[in-house]
């Protein structure tokens, strides 16, 4: 048989026991239980609230962290877009430049620019009193490019006649704008130096038919010309060893060898 125990009416079970019946009879949530009063022997019960009222406040620690996060996330966003944006460009340039570099090597090859041809056609050695003498040179120049026009820019003293180591005179070199495959003739005035005396083998092919060794070195830029495009500006020099009859009257050419380097 069951034993039955009587309650109290200030006992806590009884009292948590009713407020429970009357929530849910009247549709009101629980209410805590008032604490025992003073003096009353402490026992242990259980409260239950439901699952919708309960409520987690994170620490404000997590919403720094989180913060932190969050500003990391943006400025990795904001970075990596200009990046991309940074090597696509260089990708392009690049693409650019192996794209003409390629054009210009097959341009290059394919039309094989050469120097021009140089020749010494005539000496004229004009003698004035209390002046150095002038030379007056005629050359004939070729180009041997099939396909490239060559234009010839002036500069001041970039010829120079010499007898061994020793410097006779100055010339400028002419512009000139020649055609592919053409050959010109130009005449070259080269004036003597001043305040030096003229070696003695000179005076003497001067003043008699006696044969003379000469040089003359050209130092000019030129561009090799593709129709109208301007495809390359080379620096060309030229060096000539060349023999005449006598440096007087009636002067012949007897030998000669030029040699044109393109750097």
């Amino acid at each position: 048989m069951e034993k039955r125990v009587a309650y109290s009416a200030e006992d806590p079970q009884l009292q948590h026991l009713n407020l429970k019946h009357k929530s849910n009879d009247d549709g009101v949530s629980p209410q805590l239980p008032l604490p025992p009063p003073p003096g009353h022997p402490l026992s242990s019960f259980v409260v239950q609230v439901p699952k919708n009222q309960i409520y987690r406040v994170p620490p404000p620690e997590n919403a720094q962290i989180q913060e932190k996060y969050r500003m990391a996330a943006k400025k990795r966003k904001r970075k990596l877009p200009c990046l991309n944006y940074f090597i696509c460009f260089l990708l392009v340039l690049l693409v650019i430049g192996l794209i003409i570099g390629t054009a210009i090597l097959v341009v290059y090859f394919c039309f094989s620019p050469k120097g021009p041809v140089f020749s010494i056609s005539s000496l004229v050695v004009k003698q004035q009193k209390g002046s150095p003498p002038t030379y007056n040179v005629k050359l004939k120049i070729k180009n041997p490019n099939e396909k490239m026009g060559i234009t010839y820019t002036s500069e001041e003293d970039d010829l120079k006649l010499t007898y061994w180591k020793k410097t006779l005179g100055w010339g400028e070199f002419p512009s000139l704008e020649q055609k592919k495959g053409n050959s010109n003739e130009v005449n070259i005035k080269v004036n003597g130096v001043k305040d030096k005396p003229l070696p003695q083998n000179v005076k003497k092919s001067m003043s008699g038919k006696r044969p003379i060794s000469l040089g003359m070195n050209i130092e000019t830029p030129l561009v090799f010309n593709v129709w109208i495009l301007k495809m390359w500006r080379r620096n060309m020099e030229v060096k000539c060893k060349f023999r005449v009859s006598t440096m007087g009257e009636g002067t012949k050419i007897v030998s000669q060898v030029c040699n044109t380097k393109l750097a």
